[in-house]
């Protein structure tokens, strides 16, 4: 006989999985850079989801269910695009955010909208010093409080929205070795991450590609530079656009959300033409944020303003693709009469 006391893992318990194993290295580059208290960082916010779930899913008369842990990986998300120097508070303020946008709208499976980029929003909207100042890296943070000698600079797209230029390095760039949150600035553990999760089939490329390409072009095509003029044509300036380039990619947090938050699977479209032009929207909008905001994680803010559209642009999808069948239909049965009439 069957065992009905077994608990079936939820459909999307692989994603999760994997996006919580891939915050493992992450983590480990934060501890690298700033000491333990990114662990302990984590580790409530982790605790903070867990309790939560505990607490708010049998509001909606489902129960806590032990085999779903997208509230932990919500949790994890959020943490990795806070500053390292962050209160506790905060942390735990975000992830109740994250995890009460979630069981509002029926628990896993149907919120419209990114819960950890809901959680980020907040928190940026209500301490946005705290929140747009990092500590630099290789300075031991503290575990508990963080002491007048800690040294907080802005962010890199502080420089970036005002048209200049950074000054750090490509291999700084590459390893994370710049102020900035603590999980979207090792762009190459960004990359190695995307890989695994794309060759697990959790990466949607019908979003990803849309969402890159229009992230890359139009700060090629509308430089925000202070040397350039206004308009220029694409093959003029070479030099300066290519610098601007590798700030647009390997700072901020464009690449973390390509491969952390706009391919999951809830919240992005199901239908291909609509996950295409998902991305191109997500892309646009990611890209004013980064141009008007001092936000290094503007890509949440884009989430929170795109997320409204793919249940639209699936009906719209599928309503196109009815019309299609119906106009073929009518032309075969037509083919078919014309014979019968002669």
């Amino acid at each position: 006989m069957p065992n009905r006391n077994k608990i079936e893992r939820s459909a999307n318990y692989n994603y999760y999985a994997d996006v919580l194993w891939c915050c493992v290295p992450l983590m480990a580059m934060a501890w690298f850079f700033y000491g333990p208290r990114p662990i302990l960082l984590m580790l409530v916010g982790l605790f903070t989801a867990y309790v939560c779930d505990c607490l708010v899913t049998p509001l909606h008369g489902a129960g806590y269910r032990p085999h779903e842990p997208s509230s932990e990986c919500f949790a994890a998300l959020i943490v990795l695009m806070m500053p390292a120097s962050v209160s506790y508070f905060m942390v735990v303020a975000a992830v109740i955010v994250a995890v009460l946008i979630k069981e509002t709208f029926g628990g896993e499976g149907h919120y419209p909208f990114h819960p950890a980029a809901v959680g980020v929003a907040v928190a940026a909207l209500s301490w946005p010093n705290q929140m747009t100042r990092y500590p630099t890296p290789g300075t031991v943070l503290p575990l508990w409080g963080i002491t007048s000698d800690t040294t907080l600079a802005a962010g890199m797209n502080t420089t970036l929205s005002s048209g200049g230029l950074p000054s750090a390095t490509t291999m700084n760039l590459l390893t994370g070795n710049v102020s900035g949150p603590l999980g979207t600035g090792a762009f190459l553990v960004i990359v190695a991450c995307g890989l695994f999760l794309l060759c697990r089939g959790h990466l949607q490329l019908s979003t990803l590609l849309p969402y890159l390409i229009v992230c890359v072009a139009v700060p090629w095509l509308l430089p925000n530079l202070n040397d350039l003029p206004t308009l220029s044509l694409p093959w003029e300036f070479i030099r300066q656009r290519v610098y601007l380039e590798k700030y647009i990619l390997l700072t901020g947090g464009m690449a973390f959300g390509g491969v952390f938050l706009i391919c999951e699977p809830v919240t992005q479209p199901n239908r291909f033409t609509s996950r295409l032009i998902y991305g191109l929207l997500l892309g646009l909008a990611t890209t004013v944020f980064r141009y008007n905001t001092v936000y290094e994680t503007g890509v949440c803010f884009a989430l929170l303003i795109v997320g409204a559209v793919p249940e639209w642009l699936d009906r719209v999808s599928r309503r196109a693709e009815r019309m299609k069948f119906m106009k073929k239909e009518a032309k075969r049965l037509a083919k078919r009469a014309k014979p019968e009439a002669l």
